[in-house]
């Protein structure tokens, strides 16, 4: 659909809701992938295009201090979980992560502890494990999945993904784009058809959110309140993420993807085909958040809209002043970021209002589950959530009364023998009220702003970018990103911020002699947090599973076209080869020996398996009847 064509303009609901007080609340959660500081209309004096950001923003609670991680997967694990990333084995963003199933996600602590039933959707980017389907959102409590399992697709409008290398020379290209639905269904985790290629993923993420609440809402509306079910809806956009991790394809020289009409309607007088491309990506996310919020409207149902980033964005094209860094560091440029809610349950002497209460991405779990949906969670359910405390505090009651935030520090990192253990380089990083400790360089440290426009109209195309790179395409605007050099070095001896006092993180005062005691009590919290840190979050310790799980997707992905995990759990080893499986069978068959020694003995004893089999695969094979493969 073209927006300059009239999509853009959102049919403004007049409805009001007048739903009973005790209908369950239909929760909309969006999480833009790298949205900066600066790069919101609202927040840059309306130099991007974001009138429907802008409206919720008005009719809701900003979030001023609002914190996260310092890239995606761990934001993402933490607000599903509701710990610090560490505190679920992400003590940085590697691909063998994901959040351990002894985890209760968000949306399945909704399903049980709700009073009323909860109907629980994901669209979007996921980037919290697929290696198998027990990792994958409908294993984890929701009921479908329409998105993508890795950190970025290939490119927006095709939908490839970057996961396992399927060969020496690099990985087969496939699509990044799942259509599951069932919860723990196994038939039900599955490709979307092919027909929604060549469609931007912003659109397809928002038309089928867009579906899934006017059906839970004609749903409802035919049952008794006593017999309706809530609604929350992850929504996580790709936009502002890059697009292609892959430099030498076309997507991936030409990073940044909007369509051309957006660029050349609201960019025109933006100089640098860069900021073009990434004003096209951030008006892209406000027309989804636009039409998403215009059905909840329609819906007529009580709904919170929340919004948040999952990091700072990335220097190379994003913007996050007035805070120094972006993306991968830890200034607060990279984990302070832009939040809010917004809805009809937000009360209205509330709408418009700014709360500078301490937030981090874990509190929406017990937002949501305890502050929402009104629900106390006792300390034996608190317990099942998981083998690690909850991080997450409930923010709700101080969101809608504007009172102090329950909140009273944000550890970002921590150092412990498990970072050392892989060579992590990050500092240990912690906010303790209004003061920030970081014992190391934090990263890139500069302050970038969202560029003010230029006097006349600059066509797009005049610096590096591309229109219609393939065939057939019409509106396909791609730019790269602006090569800088990136500035390091600071802190390397220490910082200390009054965050209150120096909100760019300019004067250091970790010299300070009146400021000995509280660095020596952030950093005394430091090593207690960090020292009781549970290990890495490894989907398959063993890299010879590893190895075995990741050819079984690449095979299915050479047949099939997509990425979908193959297993539903992780085996706990890779299956024998079909010759030993086959000669320990026909020698040494488990009916007749039974007894792990004595199956241990005749497998020795035989030429056949002693030829066929290692010594650790015919200990496999007398522990389990293993099976084969081909």
């Amino acid at each position: 659909a073209m927006l300059l064509a009239g999509a853009l303009a959102v049919a403004v609901c007049v409805f009001v809701c007048c739903a009973k007080a005790d209908v369950p609340p239909t929760i909309i959660q969006i999480v833009g992938d790298d949205v900066g500081y600066n790069d919101l209309g609202y927040s840059n004096g309306g130099l991007t295009h974001t009138p429907s950001i802008n409206k919720a923003v008005s009719n809701g609670v900003r979030l001023t201090h609002y914190h996260t991680y310092k890239v995606c997967s761990p934001s993402r694990a933490a607000i599903m979980s509701g710990r610090y990333p560490f505190n679920v084995g992400y003590y940085e963003m590697q691909s063998q992560l994901g959040v351990p199933t002894t985890y209760k996600m968000l949306p399945q602590a909704l399903k049980d502890y709700a009073p009323y039933k909860f109907e629980t959707h994901a669209f979007g980017k996921w980037n919290l494990g697929a290696v198998v389907r027990d990792f994958t959102p409908t294993f984890r409590g929701f009921d479908s999945f329409f998105g993508y399992y890795n950190a970025a697709q290939e490119d927006y409008w095709y939908h490839g993904g970057s996961g396992p290398t399927c060969h020496s020379n690099g990985s087969l290209y496939y699509t990044d784009l799942s259509n599951s639905s069932g919860a723990h269904n196994s038939a039900g985790v599955r490709h979307a058809p092919p027909v929604v290629n060549g469609t931007y993923n912003a659109e397809l993420f928002m038309d089928e959110a867009k579906r899934k609440i006017d059906e839970h809402a004609q749903r409802q509306a035919q049952l008794p309140d006593e017999a309706q079910s809530g609604l929350y809806m992850y929504v996580a956009f790709q936009n502002t993420h890059s697009a292609s991790q892959t430099p030498s394809t076309t997507s991936g020289a030409e990073p940044l993807h909007a369509p051309c009409d957006v660029v050349d309607g609201f960019y025109a007088t933006t100089a640098l085909d860069t900021y073009k491309a990434m004003g096209g990506m951030v008006t892209m996310l406000d027309y989804g958040i636009g039409n998403i919020t215009a059905a909840l409207d329609a819906a007529g149902r009580p709904y919170l809209i929340t919004f948040a980033s999952d990091n700072g964005g990335p220097l190379p094209h994003s913007t996050n002043a007035p805070l120094r860094g972006g993306k991968h560091t830890f200034w607060d440029g990279g984990v302070r970021v832009q939040a809010w809610v917004s809805g009809s349950l937000v009360p209205k002497r509330r709408r418009g209002a700014t709360w500078d209460g301490l937030a981090h991405a874990s509190d929406w779990y017990s937002t949501f589950v305890e502050g929402v949906v009104g629900v106390k969670l006792t300390p034996a359910q608190r317990n099942a959530t998981g083998p690690m405390p909850l991080d997450s505090h409930n923010l709700w009651d101080a969101l809608v009364s504007g009172g102090p935030s329950p909140r009273t520090e944000v550890v970002h990192q921590v150092v412990n023998n498990y970072t050392e253990s892989r060579g992590v380089k990050d500092p240990a990083v912690m906010r303790l009220g209004r003061y920030k400790l970081i014992l190391g360089d934090p990263g890139d440290n500069r302050t970038l702003a969202w560029p003010m426009p230029v006097p006349h109209p600059v066509p797009f195309g005049r610096s590096n970018g591309s229109r219609n790179a393939f065939a057939g395409e019409t509106n396909n605007c791609r730019a790269p990103d602006i090569k800088a050099k990136t500035v390091t070095g600071a802190c390397k001896q220490g910082c200390l911020f009054d965050l209150v006092a120096d909100p760019t993180e300019e004067h250091n005062l970790i010299h300070k002699a009146a400021m000995k005691t509280v660095v020596q009590q952030i950093s005394a919290r430091l090593k207690q947090v960090g020292d009781a840190g549970p290990p890495w979050a490894d989907m398959v310790s063993d890299h010879t599973l590893q190895h075995y799980l990741n050819q079984g997707i690449c095979t299915q992905q050479a047949t099939t076209g997509y990425f979908e995990p193959v297993l539903t759990s992780v085996p706990k080893a890779p299956p024998l080869p079909k010759p030993c499986a086959s000669a320990c069978q026909s020698d040494c068959p488990l009916s007749a020996h039974p007894q792990y020694l004595d199956c241990l003995k005749c497998t020795r004893e035989s030429k056949a398996v002693a030829a066929a089999c290692s010594p650790s695969q015919r200990q496999q094979y007398c522990n389990s009847t293993a099976t084969t493969m081909d």
